[in-house]
């Protein structure tokens, strides 16, 4: 069996650790090593049962350690694959056996997919996307390091590198999210958005604060 080590020790890191403990319940697959993290976190007020065991700027992988992406932040997602991977690390890619994930889809390396969340029939989702309680239609796309958080809904569109979505926002059909785009929380996207872009509203908007 193979050590799993979760990379950030935050709210998105402790939530990584019981979607792989309610994995392990239903056919055992890790060992549950511990985190890493670059700040100190007391994670025994969080009645976390494995420690710190390191920090991500110095942990060189070993041969049999697996890693789970415990960051929600697209671009901190990225600055961890590309510190550890050029060392040897492996992610898992976790999917909470409660969530609805159709067989054609396709979920790329390190990605994590928590229930309730819905993954729609040949939707393609990139290496490090979270999908936390989301529903993502069928033929939708999810590019690389993005993250929807509660309740989104994606219909069949195409979402860029990086972006962040906030809960309850709704990416109507065919509609095209820029990379590095941030779509607040409860926003409508009716028209394609541009990258780097931030958006809020029904219609949604660009917005600079």
């Amino acid at each position: 069996m193979k050590d799993i080590i979760i990379v950030g020790a935050g709210g998105f890191g402790r939530e990584a650790y019981y979607l792989i403990k309610t994995i392990n319940a239903v056919a055992p697959r890790w060992n549950i090593k511990g985190f890493i993290n670059d700040i100190p976190v007391d994670l025994k007020s969080k009645k976390i049962d494995v420690p710190i065991i390191g920090t991500i700027k110095d942990w060189q992988p070993s041969e049999n350690e697996v890693f789970a992406m415990g960051i929600s932040s697209p671009a901190g997602k990225e600055k961890i694959a590309k510190t550890l991977k050029p060392r040897g690390a492996i992610f898992a890619t976790l999917i909470s056996p409660k969530a609805n994930v159709c067989p054609t889809a396709e979920i790329g390396e390190g990605s994590i997919i928590s229930y309730p969340s819905t993954i729609g029939d040949c939707a393609k989702l990139g290496s490090f996307v979270n999908v936390a309680g989301s529903m993502v239609g069928q033929d939708a796309e999810i590019g690389d390091f993005s993250t929807t958080t509660g309740y989104v809904n994606v219909t069949n569109s195409k979402i860029g590198k990086r972006v962040f979505i906030g809960s309850h926002a709704v990416i109507l059909n065919d509609r095209r999210v820029g990379d590095d785009s941030f779509v607040c929380a409860g926003s409508i996207v009716f028209h394609n958005i541009k990258p780097n872009t931030k958006v809020w509203g029904n219609p949604a908007k660009k917005v600079d604060w």
